[in-house]
This record gives structure tokens, C-alpha cells and sequence, in this order.
């Protein structure tokens, strides 16, 4: 089969592989649709070369099975949640499977080979059966992206007929307006970048605007009816950003840093207490959760589509990660098998 590595310094490169096989609580997935996510950007600007082929959304149809496998069956279409863990520490029986700190931990496209390829195997613990309504396209957004959204407004606590402020409108902030749309939410967004500005409206949100052209904390007050909105979530991870939190939160208002980026110690605690304010670090989601967005998916009909910009075979790997690492597009996706239907 094909899969992706990365060679350092913005190169990749297409290779062949064994097909590989399930062990005993495994399922072989053929991968027919999986996105380019900025953590994968951060390995792929970086020096080192890896044999390790990447990616870590994935998403398919189940081909095969290992002899302990009981709740899947072959042609189950699947979304799979990329951090597996060992499965048996204390995070991980909480479903908080990121937080493993075993040294059995395993995660997609770094200990394990990813989903840059044509099949990948899978625990089954970590695959959900998709909606039926759902596309391919839907559950590579759900592993990672789409998902990442949707812990970060579940950290949150949202109600609706709140408004939240996003930070940030690359894939990440795009579908966090999605979901907070989804959930009875009105949303401003913010980005520097004018094609991602026109996404954010595309993707549903009530506002959006230039960062770079418009002072965010009153526009985002003024959003706020005038006292600052409800909920924000900061996808951009920059400095600049970060500073607009705490002025655009209303009074006991909520954020969620989400972006990586930026080391600058942007936030002074007096500000926190003086606006009783809550800031709180929101890293992926749940294991469960994942099961919970995917019924959300199913009750309301959400898509993640409006978000998807590209879409790519693995054979044209290097032009598309090129096009995601100039941050002007919304979700990049390889759909490894061709155009799919569903």
C-alpha cells in the first residue's frame, strides 16, 4: 500500500508499505478519508525525517477483523479516535486516553504508523460507527479537528442563546463555529487571514472580521450587547490573540486556550480575579466524546463539510501539504481510495 512520511524541512515523500494486518483486538480500516492537521504541520516544518508514516484522522470502512473483535463487523464505517493509550491507567479507563502516560501508549502517525495511507489498523475500543448520514469527509473531522471543537465548548459549558468568540479560523476555529452553531450559539470569529474570514461566514458565523484590520476586543464587545461575549475559544495560538481574551469576555465570561503557538506570557492573573473570569487549557476530547459527536451529527444534521477546502489523492501528498502549510485554505483532506460517494 501507500503512505506519507516526512523527510524534514517541508519535504514528504510517497512510499510503498505492507498492508498491514490486525492483531487480536484490532481492525484493519481502509482509510477513505483523513485530514491534514496543524499538529501534523508542526512535524512537517521540522528538521527530523521519519520512516513513520503520518496522520492521525482517520476515517473508512472496516475490511477486516482480529479474533477478539465483538461489538464490530466487516463494512462498519468507522471514525477512529487517534490517541489509543494503553487502555488500562487511570486516564485512560476515564476515557481521557490522551493523558496516558504509559510507556504501552500508542498514537497515530508517531508510535504507530497513521493514516496518511491506504489502510491503517485500529483498537477497536477506539472506533465509532458512523452516523449514516454522516460522510467520510464528517468522521475525519470528528477524529481530530471537528472533535477538538466540540471538547473545547463541552470544557466550556455552554448553553444556548450564548455568544462565543473564536480566535483563530483554520480548520480547528472553523468547526468550532460549526458546533457552536449547532448548539443554539451566536458566533463571532476572527482571523487575519481575508480567505479564512470568508470561511468563517461560509462555516455560519453571524460575524466575521479581520484581526489585523479591526481592534477584536470591541467588536467583540460590542457583539456582546455591549459587555463582552459569553464564551471564547482561542484556536490561533498567538500572542496577539491572547491578549483580546480577557478584554472581550464579559464578566464571569469563559475561555478555552486551544492554539499552539505562542510562549509569551500575554495573561496577568489580576486581570483574571479583577473580571472573575474562567480560562481554562482544552487539549483534544474524551474517548466518550467522540460517541457523543457523532449522535450530535446524527440528531442535527451537522456537517463539517462547509469547512473542507481540498481534497487530495496520496499520490499528489507534497502539493497538498504545501497548500496546508500556507494557512490561506480551510481542511485539506487525502481521500487515499479516489472521490467517494458517502
Amino acid at each position: 500500500m501507500k503512505g506519507i512520511v516526512f523527510r524534514g524541512n517541508r519535504r514528504c515523500e510517497v512510499r510503498e508499505f505492507p498492508k498491514p494486518r490486525p492483531s487480536a483486538d484490532e481492525v484493519l480500516v481502509r482509510i477513505e478519508a483523513t485530514g491534514i492537521c496543524g499538529s501534523d504541520l508542526h512535524v512537517y516544518r521540522g528538521e527530523r525525517s521519519s520512516d513513520q508514516i503520518r496522520g492521525h484522522e482517520p476515517c473508512g470502512v472496516v475490511e477486516a477483523l482480529g479474533p477478539d473483535v465483538i461489538r464490530l463487523k466487516v463494512g462498519d464505517r468507522v471514525t477512529v479516535h487517534h490517541h489509543q493509550g494503553c487502555g488500562v491507567c487511570y486516564e485512560c479507563v476515564r476515557g481521557e486516553t490522551v493523558a496516558c502516560r504509559s510507556p504501552r501508549k500508542t498514537l497515530f502517525g508517531v508510535s504507530i504508523p497513521g493514516s496518511f495511507a491506504e489502510y491503517t489498523v485500529a483498537k477497536e475500543r477506539n472506533c465509532v460507527v458512523l452516523a449514516d448520514a454522516m460522510s467520510f469527509a464528517d468522521g475525519a473531522f470528528c477524529a481530530c479537528v471537528g472533535g477538538t471543537a466540540y471538547g473545547a465548548l463541552r470544557r466550556l459549558g455552554v448553553g444556548p442563546y450564548g455568544t462565543l468568540g473564536v480566535f483563530g479560523l483554520g480548520p480547528v476555529g472553523l468547526s468550532c463555529v460549526i458546533v457552536g452553531k449547532t448548539l443554539g450559539l451566536r458566533v463571532i470569529a476572527a482571523d487575519v487571514i481575508p480567505e479564512r474570514v470568508e470561511l468563517g461566514l461560509k462555516c455560519g458565523a453571524d460575524r466575521a472580521f479581520n484581526a489585523a484590520e479591526s481592534d477584536p476586543a470591541p467588536v467583540l464587545t460590542e457583539f456582546g450587547e455591549d459587555i463582552g461575549v459569553d464564551y471564547i475559544i482561542e484556536t490561533s495560538g498567538s500572542a496577539p490573540a491572547r491578549r483580546c481574551i480577557i478584554p472581550s469576555l464579559r464578566r464571569g465570561g469563559k475561555a478555552a486556550i486551544v492554539g499552539v503557538g505562542s510562549n509569551d506570557e500575554v495573561i496577568n492573573p489580576s486581570h483574571i480575579h479583577g473580571r472573575a473570569v474562567t480560562i481554562l487549557g482544552s487539549v483534544v476530547f474524551h474517548l466518550s466524546w467522540l460517541w457523543d459527536l457523532v449522535a450530535l451529527c446524527r440528531r442535527s444534521g451537522m456537517s463539517f463539510e462547509p469547512a473542507l477546502t481540498h481534497r487530495f489523492g496520496l499520490d499528489d501528498g507534497p502539493s497538498a501539504l504545501q497548500l496546508a502549510d500556507r494557512g490561506c485554505c480551510g481542511k485539506v483532506l487525502f481521500l487515499p481510495h479516489g472521490e467517494v460517494s458517502s
